[in-house]
This record gives structure tokens, sequence and C-alpha cells, in this order.
């Protein structure tokens, strides 16, 4: 099936090349054709939409689109109109050949690959912020990751509503070394306006049962004395008081010699 389908195609871009050619006016010795065809199968139904895309020498030239509908195949001719394309021909193409092979391959995809494919894991998120040293503002960053599968809805939230997209940078899903994605999501503001508004952060993803909100204390300059306090315990136990008692016993142990 694949050699028939590698063929189907082949044959189609080799006949329609050189009218092309002449479209373009290309006088060149090569001449780039490129084909891209994919498939959804769905969870309701047998299989989904299928859709393809055509370009010459970087030109986008055409498109097709087609579902289970037996009279739902589409074709808009963007440049160069039909030269060279037998419409009857493609259309025998996609319904008995292309989109045939497209949905069985996918099956045969998710069958070996359902573990991965359809695995959860749910995302580990945090909210910070963090002060620009001398602008005066103070950056607020939702950060989710680790999570899969890759579609999620990050929200960044002031006093509850959504903040506009145009204030905020960040938003790209980005993969990570263990097969997850991970996605940010940052806001500047005033110190002034950060203390006089409550920012949070929702997430929706597949691997939560319901919505998740983070939010911090309002505090935007927390004290440092909880994190130190234990160090400088610490320091006391195991360098002072071995020290003071050192110079204490040194003295008595000086005192008593001095005695007649």
């Amino acid at each position: 099936m694949y050699d028939t389908v590698v063929n189907h195609m082949f044959s189609s871009l080799q006949i329609r090349t050189p009218y092309l050619k002449e479209q373009c006016n290309s006088t060149d010795e090569i001449q780039v054709y490129q084909r891209i065809v994919g498939c959804e199968l769905l969870d309701t139904v047998d299989s989904g939409e299928m859709k393809g895309w055509d370009s010459f020498n970087g030109l986008l030239i055409g498109t097709m689109s087609t579902n289970m509908e037996p009279d739902s195949l589409q074709f808009k001719i963007e440049r160069f109109g039909v030269y060279g394309l037998n419409l009857e021909v493609s259309k025998w193409n996609t319904k008995y050949v292309y989109y045939p092979f497209c949905i069985k391959t996918l099956k045969r995809f998710l069958e070996e690959e359902k573990n991965r494919v359809k695995k959860k894991v749910k995302p580990r998120v945090r909210l910070v912020k963090k002060t620009l040293a001398g602008t005066g503002r103070i950056q607020v960053t939702c950060l989710a990751t680790g999570f899969y599968p890759r579609h999620i809805n990050l929200t960044l939230l002031r006093d509850g509503q959504s903040v506009s997209e145009d204030q905020i940078t960040g938003g790209i899903l980005l993969p990570n070394v263990d097969d997850t994605y991970q996605m940010r999501k940052s806001l500047e503001v005033k110190a002034q306006e950060f203390r006089l508004h409550n920012y949070s952060c929702s997430v929706v993803h597949l691997s939560l049962d319901n919505k998740l909100d983070i939010a911090f204390d309002h505090d935007a300059n927390p004290s440092m004395v909880p994190i130190w306090w234990p160090f400088l315990v610490v320091l006391f136990v195991l360098v002072i008081v071995p020290v003071a008692g050192f110079i204490i016993w040194r003295r008595c142990a000086g005192v008593g010699v001095a005695r007649p």
C-alpha cells in the first residue's frame, strides 16, 4: 500500500510539473514541487478531516480538504488555475488511495504508541514574582511544566479577570527532555500597581479534574528572616559556641598557672 501511495503521488507531481514550470516562466534546471498531506483520527467516528497543500518553487499553488462524506472533497487553486491537474483522477486518488492509507497508518501508530499517546501527566505550576532592578517594576510569571498531552490553557489573572494578551509575554509551548511540555506567561507591572491588585494563575489541562488556580501572598517584599534564621542558629552552634568556649578555657588555664 505504501508503494502505491508513493507512486500515485510521484506520478501526479511529475505530470503537472511542466505546466507549472511554464506558468512560472522558470528557466532553472532544478524545480521543487512539494506536497504535504495529513489526516486526523477522532474518538467518536472512524476518521476525521484530511487536508493537503501543494507548493511549487516555494509558492503555495493549491489546497485540498475532505472528510468522511463521499462528496466533500474540495480543491482550492491558489495560483496557475488547474494547469496539469485532472480533478477526477485527483478525487479518485484521494478517496481510494490517500484517505484510506492515511487513516490506516494513524490507527496502526495509535495501537503501537497508545500508552504514550494516551498518557496524562499533571502540570507542576508555579506563580512567581521578580523585582526588575532599576526599573521600579515587578514581573509576574506563571510557569506550568512537566505536563502531557501538549495542549494547555494557561491564564494570568488580575483580581480574578484575565489579563489582556497584548500585555503578556511568552505563551510559547516548549518541549522538555522527558517528552513532556512547558509553558510560561509573564506580565510586567509597576510596583505600586502590584500592591493594589491580586494576581493569580489559572490552568486547565486534560490531566486535571478541575481548573487549577494558583496565587501567592500579596506581600511584595517578604522578610528574609525566616529564611536565614535556621542558618544563623547552625552557625552559632557550630562556630561561635566552640570558639567562645575555647577562649574561656584558655583564660581559665592562664589564670591557674599564674597563681603561686
